[in-house]
């Protein structure tokens, strides 16, 4: 009989941390505020920057996003993962959804040597796609899945950004990069589907993302937003760390037209109202809250949750089979991606002037927990 308990016990404390692991409960709010902003500059990357990096350990990770708003209402996504952070092999996907989000997705695992990327500049090239720099306002890049292909010229409109990284965070526990290759960009290019070429435009945005460690066990959860406010071109992010000795990190760029008018880091970013997906069993905030107040330059916005257009289970994707989608997620993270259409409203203070903006933006969540 004692036996019996004693299994049982095991039993039911197998069963909750099971259950702990594969479902969280939401949090009241996530607050990113910091005592001082810490100036990272306005410099852009690089080619050297914007080429591959040499990544040293067994789980490195970089890849390459481009995103767009299309004049037909269409939006796309597209990466190259040089080394995807769930396969650890080069994957390159491309998402095209139409005016009412439904979205229509591609993704090709290549095999180790078809993705090949540069050293010393922005040049990739694969079966599946490629990208190549021009020259410092220019980049071409294509998609060439089954079922769809596509070919865009990029032409910056908002600057780059490399943040200069702070005395926040020692050298030696600076494991996770992001340089901004385009804040904002001019697309003119072409799409071909269903044996139908259009010619498109619009505009968009390029980044790039690169760190040495897993990447679960850098970060358990991130936000990244993007709002294009008439002539004001502001991205944000508030990147939470697993090492409880690191601040979360909260950079804000900020452009007028073609110049960068503030670069930081340690804004306040307020996240509320959080729900749980059904099916993810993840959690993303439907209000935003940014407040920022430098030198000269303030923005105060207000971000509410209009629709969610996309939830990805990252470890379905990844390739692998049933039961190791089990361990992974039940022992090691359950990633989920959302993305998140928002109304935002609110004022951007220039040199004494302010400025009310409003309009419709984008978010999204990586959860890596």
């Amino acid at each position: 009989m004692k036996k019996v308990k004693i299994s049982f016990v095991v039993l039911m404390g197998l069963i909750l941390m099971l259950s702990a692991c594969t479902r969280l409960n939401p949090p009241v709010e996530i607050s990113g505020k910091s005592a001082s902003y810490i100036e990272c500059g306005k410099n852009p990357p690089t080619p050297g920057d914007m080429a591959r990096h040499t990544l040293k350990g067994e789980k490195t990770f970089e890849w390459r996003c481009f995103d767009g708003h299309l004049e037909t209402g269409e939006t796309f996504v597209g990466v190259f993962h040089a080394r995807s952070f769930t396969s650890g092999k080069p994957v390159v996907t491309f998402s095209l959804y139409g005016s009412d989000w439904v979205r229509d997705g591609y993704v090709r695992m290549l095999e180790e040597g078809d993705m090949k990327i540069s050293g010393e500049d922005l040049q990739l090239s694969s079966s599946a796609g490629y990208i190549r720099r021009l020259d410092d306002k220019t980049v071409l890049v294509g998609w060439d899945m089954k079922g769809i292909k596509a070919d865009f010229k990029l032409t910056t409109l908002a600057p780059g950004w490399l943040p200069a990284r702070g005395a926040d965070i020692p050298e030696e526990k600076n494991v996770f990069y992001w340089a901004v290759h385009q804040g904002r960009n001019r697309i003119e290019g072409t799409i071909l589907k269903n044996g139908v070429v259009r010619k498109v435009k619009g505009e968009g945005y390029a980044d790039h993302n690169w760190g040495t460690k897993a990447i679960h066990e850098i970060t358990p959860y991130w936000i990244w937003g993007r709002i294009l406010a008439g002539q004001y071109t502001l991205i944000y992010a508030n990147v939470s760390h697993n090492d409880p000795t690191l601040p979360a990190v909260l950079p804000l760029y900020i452009a007028k037209g073609d110049q960068m008018i503030a670069g930081v880091n340690g804004v306040t970013i307020r996240q509320r109202n959080f729900v749980t997906h059904p099916e993810r069993k993840r959690y993303y905030p439907q209000n935003v809250d940014i407040d920022y107040a430098g030198d000269g330059v303030e923005a105060h916005i207000r971000i509410r949750h209009k629709a969610l257009v996309e939830d990805r289970d990252l470890i379905a994707e990844a390739g692998l089979n049933p039961f190791k989608q089990w361990i992974a997620k039940t022992f090691i993270a359950r990633p989920a991606y959302f993305r998140i259409i928002a109304d935002y409203e609110g004022t951007i203070v220039e040199g004494g002037v302010t400025t009310p903006v409003k309009g419709e933006c984008l978010y999204e969540i990586m959860g890596l927990m």
